[in-house]
């Protein structure tokens, strides 16, 4: 387990300088959990600050116009060694973007989370709700 994160984070460290969208994140949530991102291109690491979750995550988006769009990020949580896949469907408006996504595997399915998002200049805030009754919090900026 140890060697596939530590490969993970190399090719992502390797690749740093060639690719766009590099990016580094807050989110607090009401359930008293709190996460730091990283976003390097269309690979993501996810630390949750009370160390009980480590996630890594590629994504790419498979459909998209100019108002709507279809993004299927798959996660791995490395101390829980499983996968999951987190669909993301998004409307974009004039100054806001409206997102919805579940995660769920073959034999599970986790929270729904709805999530407003203001993008201003660098930076992007972000306020939303999901089904384990919990709001979510966060601002992310994007570094190039």
């Amino acid at each position: 387990m140890n060697r596939i994160f530590y490969l993970l984070i190399t090719l992502i460290l390797l690749s740093f300088y060639n690719l766009k969208g590099q990016s580094i994140g807050w989110e607090v949530r009401t359930n008293n959990k709190e996460y730091l991102k990283v976003g390097i291109g269309d690979f993501a690491l996810r630390h949750r600050t009370d160390e009980s979750e480590n996630r890594v995550t590629f994504s790419k988006s498979v459909w998209k116009d100019k108002k709507v769009s279809l993004k299927i990020p798959i996660h791995y949580k490395i101390e829980k060694e499983i996968p999951s896949f987190q669909p993301r469907i998004t409307y974009k408006m004039s100054d806001i973007k409206l997102w919805v996504q579940t995660e769920f595997w073959f034999d599970e399915s986790y929270e729904t989370a709805f999530v407003i998002e203001k993008p201003y200049n660098k930076y992007s805030f972000l306020v939303g709700w999901d089904t384990s009754d919990t709001f979510r919090f966060g601002l992310s900026y994007k570094l190039k």
